[in-house]
C-alpha cells in the first residue's frame, strides 16, 4: 500500500473510501441493472427476445439465483480469511462478476444465462464480503474511529445510486434495442467500477489473509 496524500479527502474521509464507493456503485449498478430484466428475458418468448420459459420455473431460477448470490458470501469471506486476503478477493471477484455479464450479453440461449449467472453469484458474493471489510479497515486507528459510521453511510449511498439507476438503464436499453443491449451495459458498469479502482487500487491496505490455509507437513 502506497501512502497516499493526506490532504486529499472523500468528503471528509480517506480517500481510499472513493475507490471503494465507487466499485460498489458499478457492482450494483451491474448487479440490479441485470436483475431489473432477468424475469423478463426468462419467459418472455423468443420472437420478444427472450428464452419462452414458464413464468413458474423462471421464478424459480431467480428465487435460485438470488439465494446462491447470499450464500456465495460465506465463499467470498473464506477466500479473503484463508487465501487471498481482502483486498486481492474485491479485484479477482468483480473481475468474475464481469465476466458472467459478458457471457449474457453475447451468448444468447441457456448456456450464456447458465455460465453468466453462476459468475455473477460467485463474483457477487467476494465484492460483497470483502468491500464492507475493506471500508472498516480505513477506521481502524483510534483517529479514525468517530468517523466509522459516517463513512459507511457514505459508502452505501453507492449501494442505492447504483440500485436505482441500474435498472433504468438495462430496461429502457431492453426496450429499445434488445435485451443484449441491457446485459451489456451491466458489462460496461462494471467494467467502469473495475477501471476506476484499478486507479485507486495501490492506496488501499493490501493485508495479507488474516488465517491462512497452512500446509500439510
Amino acid at each position: 500500500m502506497s501512502t497516499p496524500n493526506p490532504a486529499k479527502k472523500f468528503f471528509g474521509h480517506p480517500i481510499q473510501l472513493s475507490t471503494l464507493f465507487h466499485i460498489e456503485l458499478w457492482e450494483r449498478f451491474s448487479f440490479y441493472g441485470m436483475q431489473g430484466i432477468l424475469m423478463i428475458y426468462l419467459y418472455y418468448t423468443a420472437k420478444e427476445g427472450g428464452l419462452g420459459i414458464d413464468k413458474t420455473l423462471a421464478g424459480g431460477i431467480v428465487g435460485a439465483y438470488g439465494g446462491s448470490v447470499y450464500l456465495s458470501t460465506i465463499l467470498g469471506a473464506w477466500l479473503a480469511d484463508r487465501i487471498f486476503g481482502a483486498e486481492k478477493t474485491l479485484f479477482i471477484s468483480g473481475i468474475v462478476v464481469m465476466l458472467g455479464h459478458i457471457l449474457l450479453a453475447v451468448i444468447p440461449g441457456l448456456s450464456g444465462l447458465l455460465f453468466g449467472l453462476v459468475c455473477i453469484a460467485l463474483g457477487s458474493g467476494g465484492v460483497k464480503s470483502s468491500a464492507s471489510s475493506m471500508v472498516g479497515s480505513l477506521y481502524e486507528s483510534d483517529e479514525m474511529k468517530p468517523l466509522r459510521d459516517a463513512g459507511f453511510s457514505i459508502f452505501y449511498i453507492s449501494i442505492n445510486v447504483g440500485g436505482f439507476f441500474g435498472p433504468i438503464i438495462t430496461g429502457l436499453l431492453q426496450k429499445d434495442y434488445g435485451f443484449h443491449y441491457g446485459f451489456g451495459a451491466a458489462a460496461v458498469g462494471m467494467a467502469f467500477g473495475l477501471w476506476w479502482y484499478s486507479l485507486g487500487r495501490k492506496n488501499l491496505p493490501h493485508t495479507p489473509a488474516p488465517n491462512p490455509l497452512q500446509p500439510e507437513k
